[in-house]
């Protein structure tokens, strides 16, 4: 498995997908959201230098789908089922997912 480097404050670290997976397992609820509200930020500013792009990775997440197509690629095609589950089942009556009512 071929490694992420990310550059760091003058700092460049090389990371796994499986080192990414335990790490955002081992974090608690409240962590994962935080996660998520990061994954954002790093997606808005790539936004602001890539002006074509989706605001939130939508454009990433249809070539997903060509991935967890693959051989090979069934668990991770019912872990993003898993991770979407809220979200289409409830994106009808819940246009704002998780934030609904708030």
């Amino acid at each position: 498995m071929s490694e992420i480097h990310v550059e760091l404050d003058q700092k460049v670290v090389g990371l796994t997908p499986a080192i990414l997976a335990k790490a955002f397992w081992a974090m608690e609820d409240t962590q994962q959201a935080k996660f998520f509200d990061e994954l954002a930020k790093v997606i808005e500013a790539d936004h602001v230098k890539n002006p074509s792009s989706y605001s939130y990775g939508e454009l990433q997440w249809c070539y997903l789908k060509d991935v967890l197509r693959r051989p090979g690629m069934e668990r991770a095609n019912k872990m993003h089922m898993a991770l979407s589950a809220f979200a289409f089942d409830f994106w009808s009556r819940k246009p704002d997912g998780a934030r609904e009512g708030l």
